[in-house]
C-alpha cells in the first residue's frame, strides 16, 4: 500500500480493534482514524498497544450525528 488513510468506524470494538492491530502491524505507511462511539462494545484497553502510535488517531464519536 502506499501512503494512505483509512477510517475504521467501530475500531475500539472486539472485531475492530483486531482490524486497526492488523493494518498497523502489516502496514507501515498507513494511518488509521479510529471512530468509535465507545457505547457497550467498545473499549479502549482492546487497543492498549495502539494508543501511542501515531499512525493511529482515535476520534470519539457517532456515525449518526
Amino acid at each position: 500500500m502506499s501512503k494512505q488513510t483509512i477510517l475504521v468506524t467501530g475500531g475500539a470494538g472486539f472485531i475492530g480493534s483486531s482490524f486497526v492491530r492488523l493494518l498497523l502491524a502489516r502496514e507501515p505507511e498507513v494511518t488509521v482514524v479510529n471512530f468509535d462511539a465507545l457505547t457497550y462494545a467498545g473499549n479502549l484497553a482492546s487497543l492498549a498497544d495502539c494508543l501511542d502510535d501515531p499512525r493511529h488517531i482515535f476520534v470519539k464519536g457517532d456515525i449518526r450525528d
